[in-house]
């Protein structure tokens, strides 16, 4: 199960490679297609699959991904699958993201040098480590009281 699923557009694979990057060497389970899949696998199980077990979802919002019906499905599965989305733009303003996509907080990497994108790549990577986190805090805690509860 993957902390974090990248949606992309295949234009934007290099962006995508470089987040994945950066996002598995802060030590978390980062989900991209192209690096994730093993040949012969079925593209959209495989997808929908690690999208649905993942819980944040990274979209790197470029004018072309909000144009694709894929990147779109792979939204309103996010959304409906209550995943904590993030858009990442850079390409466009955040007024022009589809309507629905507005209401989640986005990163600008608007005139970003490479070292700024790499600041906001660790301010999300730490943002998801520490819900993480607080998520096996409060399952330890689920755990210790039923174990306690069964004595």
């Amino acid at each position: 199960m993957a902390d974090v699923f990248i949606s992309h557009s295949q234009v934007d694979l290099p962006l995508a490679e470089f987040l994945h990057r950066h996002l598995t060497q802060e030590g978390l389970e980062v989900y991209l297609a192209s690096v994730s899949m093993q040949p012969g696998e079925r593209w959209m199980p495989h997808i929908m699959e690690s999208l649905r077990s993942s819980t944040w979802v990274l979209c790197l919002a470029s004018r072309t991904a909000c144009a694709s019906p894929w990147v779109m499905q792979e939204m309103g599965a996010a959304i409906v699958g209550n995943k904590k989305l993030i858009p990442i733009i850079w390409d466009q303003p955040a007024e022009a993201l589809p309507g629905w996509m507005k209401q989640f907080q986005a990163v600008n990497l608007a005139g970003a040098s490479q070292q700024d994108a790499v600041a906001a790549f660790g301010r999300i990577a730490e943002t998801i480590k520490s819900e993480k986190q607080k998520g096996l805090v409060i399952l330890g805690l689920l755990v210790a009281g039923l174990v306690a509860f069964g004595k």
